[in-house]
């Protein structure tokens, strides 16, 4: 038997155009695609990596290679020349198209090599009429490819990689150089709504990955010293869901003294529980909350005034992105109305629409199937939720649900300003909340209560060393704002955003004194690449060509000994002049 050697490759690039094997709705793009969609340049664009893929590779021991981001080109070439034994291809249902062309290719070029597919469209039914596959993992990873090649797997803990958060980050046409990481705390959520992919596809169960709060600052730290941040996204279903290991992490972190800052998901019960004060004092500027429905209430948002919540959290300077869903059973045309209005009017920073849709490997798939629902035409590239729904409702049709989609983003836009404005808003009122809080606790004698996650009156409590330390985080990540005020006002939708723009400014000087020589230089480039990104962008639609697509670059990463050694993900495109690959040792 040859030895082992594995590809683990997403689909390939490009991304977000209509072409044979994908739809232009169907980008790389988080927050362009399905939150700040319709603001145009105010909209931030950035990648986020195929995190799943450096798991894999990092926690399996036969030699692996990541390909992510490849062009057709790369993937070829990589087939001819890798002699790879096995194949793991990835991919989301919109791009099943995508997997089954490369899976041709690997068959005809490589026929001796193992094809073995994951992701969300592995649960597509009848998966083989569409992809020729070998094997298909269908659930959570790391254990699967373990068991797949025989190895130990009770006994291994879980070696965290270092992961860039996001990649090919602009805003108004200008890059943005900060760097964040992405920690991978486990996968799963029991909530287990019905049409929810990813708790099915996890079997409605809760892995974790990193089980203590000194695990999870471990993986933090490794991530500091390979790429100099202190930002992390916390990649888990709902994170204050476990708040003995949360409050852990924060532990850890007071005692060595890291005021990391982190984004995470999480639901309006399990934050009502932990406390905003918590999520301040643990550095959470950014969290995603899934409203879903003022009709239709699940467990996550019962008896929870999400209104109230929503605006305690922003005043401490937590941006939040709330999440809703459009055209699910109970909506007709005067209730979809009032769930968008509504939604908007709970003022979040941002605003995800994503429509209701039946995914293959969830119960509503399942029922929408056995009713005759679904609709077998739409073929599935088209399947992303942010165009035309795939079911039949009785209330809308295919047009409809469309138009009401893009019609809904241009109403938060309009109503609230850009996105990015908001974001901004909040975190300035952040840093002076914080910044009050502290001096408010000093002068009462109150002190951080671990066990009770509250201040409370300590004698001798003295100065809060670790605020003092968050307090700058806090001024650090709201600074990063500043040069885009007059950008968010010559592009701002009305008058009321442009309102809102010199608003903000005037509070930035309030906080934090008048612009100095460098602000007034960053703001006076970031103006010249807005007034290039706007003209390319007028120009793209005059056309009839859309939005800009920045692809991102092709990471190409090789693990050749996961046992205690690991390797960061490296930009081919940055990395020209040196070798094609990257020894695991080097990271």
């Amino acid at each position: 038997m040859p030895k082992i050697k594995l590809l683990l490759t997403g689909v390939f690039k490009p991304f977000g155009v209509s072409d044979a094997y994908g739809e232009a709705l169907c980008t790389m793009e988080l927050l362009n695609n399905q939150v700040t969609r319709e603001q145009g340049i105010h909209s931030p664009r950035q990648n986020n990596p195929s995190f799943g893929l450096y798991l894999l590779a990092e926690n399996i021991m036969a030699p692996a290679t990541v390909l992510d981001f490849p062009t057709w080109k790369e993937f070829t070439k990589e087939i001819r020349n890798g002699n790879y034994t096995h194949v793991g291809i990835s991919f989301i249902v919109p791009n099943v198209l995508k997997a089954a062309r490369m899976a041709n290719y690997v068959r005809k070029h490589s026929p001796a090599t193992k094809i073995l597919l994951g992701g969300h469209g592995a649960a597509i039914p009848n998966l083989r009429e569409h992809v020729d596959y070998d094997e298909v993992c269908r659930g959570e990873g790391v254990r699967w490819l373990r068991t797949y090649f025989n190895e130990p797997h009770q006994e291994r803990a879980i070696i965290h990689p270092v992961i860039p958060s996001s990649v090919r980050k602009y805003i108004y046409g200008a890059p943005i150089s900060d760097k964040g990481a992405i920690i991978l705390p486990g996968v799963g959520c029991q909530n287990s709504c019905r049409f929810c992919a990813t708790a099915h596809k996890f079997e409605k169960q809760y892995t974790s990955f990193l089980r203590e709060g000194s695990d999870l600052f471990a993986a933090c730290r490794k991530s500091e010293e390979a790429m100099g941040t202190e930002d992390f996204s916390l990649m888990d279903e709902n994170f204050c869901k476990m708040p003995v290991r949360a409050a852990a992490l924060l532990a850890e972190m007071e005692a060595n003294k890291k005021a990391y800052t982190f984004s995470i998901f999480s639901s309006a019960e399990a934050i009502t529980r932990m406390g905003v004060d918590f999520l301040v004092r643990m550095g959470v500027n950014f969290v995603w909350i899934g409203v879903e429905s003022k009709w239709n209430i699940f467990e996550k948002t019962k008896g929870v005034d999400l209104h109230a919540l929503i605006k305690d959290i922003q005043d401490h300077g937590i941006t939040v992105l709330a999440s809703t869903i459009l055209f699910m059973e109970h909506h007709d045309k005067r209730t979809i109305e009032e769930d968008i209005d509504w939604a908007i009017g709970l003022e979040s920073d941002v605003l995800q629409f994503m429509q209701f849709g039946p995914i293959p490997g969830t119960r509503l798939y399942h029922d929408y199937e056995v009713e005759g629902k679904l609709l077998m035409d739409i073929p599935y590239p088209e399947q992303h939720g942010q165009d035309k729904i795939w079911f039949h409702h009785p209330n809308f049709t295919l047009q409809d649900t469309s138009r009401i989609l893009k019609e809904a983003f241009e109403r938060k836009y309009k109503t609230h300003g850009p996105g990015i404005l908001s974001m901004a808003h909040t975190a300035v009122r952040g840093y002076l909340r914080v910044r009050e809080d502290i001096a408010f606790n000093e002068k009462n004698g109150l002190a951080w209560d671990s066990a009770l996650l509250k201040y409370v009156p300590t004698p001798n409590s003295g100065p809060d060393e670790f605020m003092l330390l968050r307090l700058e985080s806090w001024r650090q990540y709201a600074l990063r704002f500043r040069p885009m005020f007059w950008s968010a006002e010559a592009y701002a939708p009305n008058g009321a955003a442009r309102e809102k723009a010199k608003m903000v400014a005037r509070l930035f000087d309030e906080a934090f004194g008048k612009p100095d020589a460098g602000d007034i230089a960053k703001s006076a480039a970031l103006r010249l690449l807005a007034w290039k990104e706007n003209l390319h962008l007028q120009i793209r639609k005059a056309m009839g060509l859309g939005d800009i697509m920045r692809q991102p670059a092709t990471v190409r990463q090789e693990y050749a000994d996961r046992r205690g050694t690991t390797a960061t993900p490296v930009d081919r495109e940055k990395k020209k002049k040196r070798p094609h690959s990257v020894a695991a040792a080097a990271r």
